[in-house]
């Protein structure tokens, strides 16, 4: 198949890695309440999984984006593929928090990598053309996911045990290794892990982290706020409905909704930022609109009004970020760009659940922990401001 028409086999390629990414990490909200049951966890022990999930990226995920660019996206996506199914299956047979978090650990560290290596590989063949609309299509992975796993994994969690979704989590993971193996292949003109001769001219790794350049740390920060008032939001807000009274099945159908907006709007988000480039009026938008359904949330009693809007909100953020990195770093440093941010935005996703939880914990409530997160969202505007700021003057 000729290499134009190819590049759309590998961005499904890619959107199937990220799927297994999506469902690794959104397996654990829906059945948090089982959870938290069975193995006897504080909330705050329940958003750590969450929390540990990221931990690894945090370490991990400059480093993991360099080895993408060395080694090439091939070995590194493998890796990552079997890293993410071993720690989801350690997970699922777990008896105890204490296994349940090695096994997040591990899923994390795959995980984390998943992200970087797919996003990599689809900058490479979309590279200079139609990148924007392809990270919108590309990022409608997670929404898919996350829909999926929160009007599914609840009901089959009550029916059939916790584990049955873990499991199911597995198979995903699974199918989508077999995918890479089979379908991969290296994008034309693009650099597939660096000779040993170009090897000696590598830069330590702090002196090409700070050749990035600040724009590119503060979409990072943008990110960041972003996932960790997104994330923590949607680990807890099941365990939230569930105690309004809803079923755990309906909660986690409305839980999903913040995630349906994605489906249709981010592949035209990303048209939009081909056309205009204003990426950071894209983020900045969403960080006010999220911020204010999250905070609604707290004030209401019939909750459909405030998850549409933070339907309408999570899309405008996801394909200017992504599309960003393409936008201003040199080819052979998108792999560190998206390890950058996956970096960032994993510090977001360890004290964002970890922290909502302990307030709920404190306090016997939600109210101040979604506050909280609605602060954190604001935060994203307020960051793109300064993305904003600094684009003009460079």
């Amino acid at each position: 198949m000729a290499a134009p028409r190819y590049r759309w086999v590998i961005l499904i390629l890619s959107f199937l890695s990220v799927l297994v990414f999506a469902f690794t990490l959104q397996c654990l909200p829906p059945i948090l309440t089982l959870l938290i049951e069975e193995l006897r966890l504080t909330h705050a022990e329940a958003g750590s999984l969450m929390s540990l999930f990221a931990l690894p990226a945090i370490l991990l995920a400059i480093l993991a984006g360099m080895l993408a660019d060395r080694w090439g996206p091939f070995k590194t996506g493998v890796i990552s593929l079997s890293f993410a199914i071993i720690g989801t299956l350690i997970f699922a047979v777990s008896g105890s928090f204490l296994y349940a978090g090695l096994g997040r650990v591990i899923a994390g560290v795959g995980a984390a990598t998943i992200t970087i290596v797919a996003a990599q590989v689809v900058s490479q063949w979309f590279r200079g053309r139609e990148v924007g609309t392809a990270m919108g299509i590309y990022n409608t992975a997670v929404p898919i996911g996350t829909i999926i796993s929160f009007t599914t994994f609840g009901r089959l969690g009550e029916t059939l045990g916790w584990r049955v979704p873990l499991f199911v989590t597995v198979m995903v993971g699974v199918i989508g290794l077999a995918a890479f193996l089979l379908v991969y292949k290296p994008a034309p003109n693009a650099s597939q892990g660096i000779s040993r001769e170009k090897e000696e001219k590598v830069a330590g790794i702090f002196s090409n982290v700070l050749k990035v350049g600040v724009p590119m740390w503060l979409v990072g920060l943008c990110w960041m706020w972003f996932n960790a008032a997104v994330i923590s939001f949607s680990t807890f807000a099941p365990d939230f409905f569930v105690a309004k009274g809803y079923s755990i099945g309906f909660a986690g159908f409305l839980t999903s909704l913040l995630m349906w907006g994605s489906l249709a709007l981010s592949p035209v988000i990303g048209y939009l930022v081909d056309k205009f480039s204003n990426h950071d009026f894209f983020i900045g938008a969403g960080g006010v609109m999220t911020a204010t359904a999250i905070y609604l949330i707290t004030q209401s009693t019939d909750f459909v009004f405030p998850m549409l809007v933070m339907a309408v909100a999570v899309p405008f953020i996801p394909a200017p970020v992504f599309s960003f990195a393409s936008k201003i770093l040199e080819p052979k440093n998108l792999g560190l760009g998206f390890g950058i941010l996956a970096t960032v935005s994993s510090i977001g996703m360890v004290f964002g659940p970890y922290l909502a939880g302990l307030v709920r914990d404190k306090t016997g409530s939600y109210e101040l922990s979604f506050i909280f997160l609605s602060m954190l969202a604001m935060l994203t505007t307020i960051t793109a401001v300064m993305v904003r700021i600094k684009m003009r003057r460079r």
